[in-house]
């Protein structure tokens, strides 16, 4: 029993359930303004079964492509912490998995048991949907993961860029694996140049979040680490800069996030009542408001914490901030 606690440690079993949330989140949006729900007029009285499977696409298909994702994430935990056990025995000791509860032989083979097998999975949905950008951004992700943590992660920006890109794409991938949306041309609905471009916007723009807060939040984990990172001889932006420029930077980069939610929350927002007055649908924007502002709240008490941190702890619950930030805004296409 510890052992299956220690390896869903090791796999970060709480971001891999978020992970495949956000992915089912993206996906019955997308399907919501698609055209999928035409196929429900076969039905008269459609069960949950078949609105979940036919509306939504959330079908066997669907879920493999999630756990193709999952697979290939859990491989990045694995070799992330293979990589960090001289820096983790600095900075978090008590939390130290590889070589003290999984031998370091076991974390590869989980690595390379975990890529190979989100990769067969990516390649089989290419091939059934003819579809090869699910391949293919697969296997660079699986590389790029591999890169972060063998090469990347301690040099400056660059090691923040790759692991906040590879959590932006998620919602990204999601859409690539919808086009073409249903199998209908464009010409076959007029609704449907408009919804099209709207999924997309909306799309981007919660990648475009993701991206931004994660990279914030990789930036505010470097302060919390600087001890072991210092072991290492790194060189993150706290160490090359200072944690006090850190912050400035830190706090100068939240100000375009929190106009990009603005921007979400009024435009898109417009988009979706001059799409629902084409289409003849009615929706309550309350709930969507509601987690953009919750969202947008988080990001500020997040920098204000981090304004006046000078503990780790206090570091990471900035850091744990931003990432509940990220989850409210990655709810928020629900209620669109």
């Amino acid at each position: 029993m510890k052992s299956l606690i220690h390896f869903l440690r090791l796999v970060r079993i709480g971001n891999l359930v978020v992970i495949g949330l956000t992915m089912c989140i993206i996906q019955v949006f997308i399907a919501s303004h698609g055209n999928s729900s035409l196929y429900l007029g076969i039905f008269q009285e459609p069960s949950l079964f078949d609105i979940i499977t036919l509306k939504y696409n959330l079908n066997l298909e669907f879920f493999l492509l999630a756990l193709s994702v999952v697979l290939i994430a859990a491989a990045g935990n694995v070799i992330n912490d293979y990589f960090d056990v001289k820096a983790d025995r600095v900075n978090k000791p008590e939390k130290l998995i590889i070589g003290k509860h999984i031998k370091r032989r076991w974390a590869i083979m989980f690595n390379w048991i975990f890529n190979a097998s989100g990769l067969a999975i990516a390649a089989y949905i290419s091939y059934v949907n003819r579809n090869w950008w699910i391949v293919l951004i697969a296997f660079v992700i699986i590389n790029f993961l591999w890169f972060y943590s063998a090469f990347y992660k301690r040099k400056l920006i660059v090691g923040n860029i790759l692991v906040a890109l590879m959590i932006g794409i998620v919602p990204i991938y999601v859409l690539f694996y919808n086009l073409p949306l249903d199998g209908y041309s464009i010409a076959e609905n007029s609704s449907y140049i408009f919804g099209t471009t709207y999924i997309v916007e909306v799309v981007l723009i919660i990648s475009i979040l993701a991206f931004s807060i994660n990279f914030m939040r990789e930036i505010i984990k470097d302060i919390a680490d600087i001890r072991g990172d210092l072991h290492l001889s790194a060189k993150t932006v706290p160490i090359v800069l200072g944690k006090k420029k850190t912050k400035i930077i830190l706090i100068i980069l939240s100000l375009p996030l929190l106009l990009l939610m603005l921007f979400y929350a009024v435009d898109v927002s417009l988009s979706k009542q001059l799409l629902t007055s084409i289409v003849g649908q009615k929706q309550s924007f309350f709930l969507f408001y509601c987690c953009i502002s919750i969202s947008a709240l988080l990001i500020i008490i997040s920098m204000f914490t981090l304004i006046s941190a000078d503990k780790r702890k206090v570091y990471l619950l900035s850091s744990n901030l931003l990432k509940l930030a990220m989850l409210f805004g990655m709810i928020s296409p629900l209620f669109l």
